[in-house]
């Protein structure tokens, strides 16, 4: 049965401020784990503003992933645990090989976004992420520069927020939140006023709708930076591997797995179509076939 997908847009409507708990290509990028040892090396971060002011552009523990490109989800083995089941800041992640990708600034569906954009906007953002996956979870842990932790909505400020979008179906689908009812996407949207992430479906502009099954779990941290300041958001989203009886829900046994993200940055006023994301699906390799596990040294 199709879900009638509704006329609602995924905005940054004003809600209390709360705390957190704590061109296509077709290359496969897959690189050795490396060791718990070199994990300082893999938490170097970018530099916020201009893709090409990428401080991390040069770190060997990090994959640079253009749109188009392929990349491996990692296996974790079943008698390793997160200190908690979204722990952003686990050590496990050192182990788990990280991607940089660029996000840029949505193409505006309505003139009045444009006249939002300032020219800071204009440039490219870094966004790093890892996958990951259990026999039973899926996990994708992101982090990003951000000079403020902007958490409230009220009339001059705006929270800031994190979405992964999964095609249900393949590539030709649209990157700007699906083609229809009957090419959807699947979205899980973190923001930062609150730590539950919402599972959500689209078929197009203005269809965004709130999914009856919501089984995605997710944590995060703020970390500031005592010698700049900027400071880093950390966020993880999970869910089970098996999606359930909803044809909504993305199929994360399937190979690939078109994938792409969307970032609104509150000290930018960015809000609702006003937002960085990736332009082109990248190809994600659910099913971690490669068989490297993230207790390999």
């Amino acid at each position: 049965m199709k879900l009638p997908l509704k006329n609602r847009s995924l905005k940054q409507s004003a809600s209390p401020s709360t705390k957190s708990s704590k061109g296509t290509s077709t290359k496969r990028h897959h690189h050795p784990l490396r060791p718990a040892a070199l994990a300082g090396l893999a938490l170097v971060v970018a530099a916020g503003g201009a893709a090409d002011a990428d401080q991390d552009a040069g770190n060997p523990n990090v994959t640079a992933v253009e749109p188009g490109d392929t990349v491996a989800v990692t296996r974790m083995p079943d008698n390793i645990y997160l200190r908690s089941q979204n722990d952003p800041d686990d050590l496990i992640w050192d182990r788990v090989p990280t991607y940089r990708t660029t996000l840029l600034p949505a193409p505006p569906v309505h003139r009045s976004v444009k006249l939002r954009f300032a020219d800071e906007i204009e440039a490219g953002k870094p966004l790093y992420f890892q996958v990951a996956r259990t026999d039973e979870r899926f996990y994708i842990r992101l982090r990003w520069k951000d000079a403020s932790e902007d958490r409230a909505t009220t009339v001059d400020d705006f929270r800031d927020g994190v979405a992964v979008q999964y095609a249900i179906n393949g590539v030709d689908t649209s990157y700007m939140m699906g083609s229809g009812p009957d090419n959807p996407v699947n979205i899980w949207y973190w923001r930062s006023d609150r730590e539950a992430v919402e599972n959500l479906a689209a078929g197009g502009y203005g269809s965004t709708t709130r999914l009856p099954e919501q089984n995605i779990a997710g944590d995060s941290a703020y970390v500031p930076d005592e010698y700049s300041d900027d400071g880093e958001w950390h966020v993880v989203m999970s869910r089970p591997i098996e999606a359930g009886d909803s044809e909504h829900a993305a199929n994360l046994e399937r190979n690939p797995v078109p994938m792409g993200f969307a970032l609104w940055q509150g000290n930018d006023n960015q809000r609702d179509g006003d937002k960085r994301v990736t332009h082109t699906w990248i190809r994600l390799d659910a099913a971690g076939s490669d068989g490297e596990t993230a207790a390999d040294g």
